[in-house]
């Protein structure tokens, strides 16, 4: 028989051996790969040579990256404060990226984090799942757009236009799913009893207790269907300036370098970011650090610009998006702890 800590000695016995493989793969990625490619010194003089004006604009990207984040959450949850939703994105932010398969780790602070200032369960059950649902068709939809535009305007795909087609397939067989679960409990139902066996299927080969499919969708229509009927406008528009806003500072990072519009077109930096996000749902690393550097660097070079470029603008855009977004849910955890104990010694 199973004991209850059984689960546990497991799931932390999987962390550290996620944690080990990611960190294997970030040192072999900056520490043999990219030498291999070009020397961090030549990048670093290229970063020197960044004109002052692309300086300011990677300033005002980064920052413009941190603030329109948390309006997801104002969108999906009507009258929520911009500076909670600041705490509840940022939190779920940090954590999902420094904890390697993080993401439900972070959909369970984020739940706290809402409760804590006064939304309830079932609003905030219909907040996480719209904002999954949108990041979700954004991250595998980008890609299949940015070769659609690649190859419309008569560049290389570098290969990755099958890639590009399954994602679309996958897209539009999403769209399909997700409108069946939205639309009726009985469809949700109906869908989830037909994805029963290939995902009992799918997690019998990698060991684990299938989910109840046909309970999930049911429990997505219950929580995400009226929200999506009412917000969908404002859910798209807030989750595609949030999903864009680190492409602008990946522009942001090759214009300073001397790379944009010549010898790198804004499609093809478009298409090396979309396909490289990804790569950030498939979280072999924290943060897809590593595995999302190479694949940047890697399609920036295929495109056109130099290893040395590549490796620099690679640089930049994890120092101006990455990290300060990472710092912004540090404090944003912090602010959400402080004001935690503080209201538990008052009362």
């Amino acid at each position: 028989m199973t004991t209850p800590s059984e689960p546990r000695r497991r799931s932390r016995r999987s962390t550290v051996i996620a944690f080990a493989v990611g960190l294997a793969v970030m040192i072999a990625v900056f520490a043999f790969l990219f030498p291999q490619l070009g020397t961090y010194e030549q990048a670093l003089e290229e970063l020197r040579s960044i004109p002052p004006l692309w300086l300011g604009a990677l300033a005002v990207t980064g920052l413009a990256n941190i603030l329109v984040y948390p309006f997801t959450a104002t969108a999906a949850i009507p009258g929520l404060p911009y500076r909670h939703a600041f705490v509840d994105r940022q939190s779920g932010f940090l954590i999902s990226n420094v904890i390697p398969g993080g993401g439900a780790v972070a959909v369970g602070t984020q739940f706290s984090i809402l409760s804590f200032y006064g939304v309830k369960a079932n609003a905030a059950a219909a907040a996480v799942s719209a904002d999954a649902i949108w990041t979700y068709l954004m991250v595998l939809g980008t890609p299949a757009l940015a070769v659609g535009l690649l190859v419309a305007e008569g560049r290389s795909a570098a290969g990755y236009t099958t890639l590009a087609m399954v994602g679309l397939l996958v897209v539009v067989a999403s769209i399909i799913a997700i409108a069946s679960v939205l639309r009726s409990a009985d469809s949700a139902r109906r869908l989830g009893a037909w994805l029963q066996k290939p995902a009992t299927r799918v997690w019998g080969l990698l060991r684990r207790t299938p989910p109840d499919t046909e309970a999930r969708l049911t429990e997505c229509n219950a929580q995400a269907s009226g929200r999506v009927a009412q917000r969908w406008k404002t859910l798209t528009l807030t989750n595609v300036a949030a999903q864009v806003m680190p492409y602008f500072v990946l522009v942001a990072a090759v214009a300073g370098l001397g790379a944009f519009p010549d010898p790198l077109s804004w499609v093809e930096v478009f298409a090396a970011y979309a396909i490289a996000l990804l790569l950030t749902s498939f979280p072999i690393t924290p943060g897809g650090l590593g595995t999302v550097d190479a694949a940047l660097v890697l399609l920036l070079r295929q495109f056109g610009a130099t290893s040395t470029t590549a490796i620099a603008a690679d640089l930049i855009w994890r120092l101006v998006w990455f990290l300060p977004q990472l710092l912004a849910g540090l404090g944003a955890l912090g602010i959400f702890t402080w004001e935690r104990r503080r209201r538990e010694r008052v009362s």
